[in-house]
């Protein structure tokens, strides 16, 4: 990695533009689904007795792939390694303080800000230690079509600046549809499953990711992230909204040809021991599809203002509602924290699905004995 001088935080900004100054209060008003649908994963939550790990205390397990799991701007430095960006706010690091079992757990944070499926595969490799962990939980595919980049190109780059959203959308498409897509991510589950124990109490999660925008909404039309970026019109939004659904869609076929490659391995004959979560696409009580997000995303009705503190995602150059982060540090990525965070989940997403993963875990490993 190089080292990033002050001076390039200033390139960035021209880069980007002028942030915006303004921070509304207002929060949005909530339906009473939508209530009810963040009650399911935000009401009182209460561990139970671990029945399911064949084997006595501590349950291990580790966290790994990109910067949905790092926790890039929530809070402060998990650790000293200034690469990665991995921050207190994260689910991972949420799930460690709020572990779902009355046992105690070990956790190797090894998560990484930029990682790719190659990437994965390489520390995967390197660094888990062959039977060790109970499971593992992990982000992982965005990279791979350059998501957070595409974000950036697509909705803060000033318009004076070269470069086509659409061309960069359709490569990203080509990305998704091609079998390399698929290749890499089954060789980091492959690498994953050959750390593990080849037991089905021995289990890896796969989480995906989220849309940006409420794309009905009409006000944020003429909206833009800082000065001379692309306006947030509906088309734009519902655009980038495509993308996410495009690659939530890619992940979880990719995951279930892998489940289905495993017929007839005894380890994976009573549940799959690849537990796949799409936040965008979960089920309440009465059988209705919602996402996580849903309420708390850029552009929601009822709000005002891009940096509402309502909103779940970090804009450009905007600050966590929950989590601060004290005094300064060197910096060695090759783009500034601040900019890094930009589209990924503030401490209060990570939260929820922090909470999403409880509710998995305890479902996923039930009691046995």
């Amino acid at each position: 990695m190089v080292a990033v001088r002050p001076w390039t935080e200033v390139v960035w900004t021209l880069i980007i533009g002028f942030s915006s100054l303004t921070d509304a209060v207002t929060s949005p008003p909530q339906s009473a689904n939508l209530l009810r649908q963040l009650q399911a994963h935000n009401g009182p939550f209460s561990q139970i007795d671990d029945l399911f790990t064949p084997h006595d205390p501590p349950i291990n397990w580790y966290a790994l792939g990109d910067s949905y799991t790092a926790g890039p701007g929530t809070g402060k430095d998990y650790d000293e390694d200034k690469d990665c960006a991995r921050n207190v706010g994260s689910y991972a690091v949420q799930l460690e303080n709020e572990f779902p079992f009355k046992v105690t757990d070990n956790f190797d944070f090894i998560a990484c800000s930029g990682y790719t499926s190659a990437d994965s595969l390489i520390q995967t490799r390197d660094v888990v230690k062959p039977g060790r962990a109970d499971f593992m939980v992990m982000t992982l595919g965005g990279n791979d079509i350059g998501f957070s980049a595409i974000a950036r190109e697509c909705l803060v780059k000033a318009e004076v600046l070269p470069g086509d959203c659409d061309v960069t959308l359709a490569e990203a498409e080509g990305l998704l549809a091609s079998t390399e897509c698929e290749t890499t991510i089954h060789a980091v589950y492959d690498e994953i499953f050959a750390k593990l124990k080849d037991d089905r109490h021995y289990q890896l999660y796969h989480i995906f990711y989220h849309r940006f925008f409420n794309d009905a909404t009409e006000w944020c039309n003429d909206k833009t992230f800082a000065i001379r970026n692309p306006k947030l019109t509906r088309t734009l939004r519902g655009k980038m909204n495509n993308l996410a659904d495009a690659l939530n869609k890619r992940l979880e076929e990719v995951a279930a040809s892998y489940i289905r490659k495993q017929d007839g391995k005894t380890s994976w004959s009573q549940a799959s021991r690849l537990i796949a979560i799409n936040p965008d696409k979960l089920t309440d009580d009465d059988g209705k599809t919602y996402g996580l997000f849903d309420g708390h995303r850029f552009c929601e009705p009822g709000i005002t203002d891009l940096k509402d503190p309502s909103v779940w995602f970090f804009g450009t150059f905007s600050h966590d509602s929950l989590q601060k982060r004290e005094g300064s540090r060197p910096q060695r990525l090759a783009v500034p924290e601040v900019l890094t965070q930009t589209f990924h989940p503030k401490t209060a997403g990570f939260k929820a699905i922090k909470r999403v993963l409880q509710d998995s875990l305890q479902k996923n490993r039930p009691a046995e004995r």
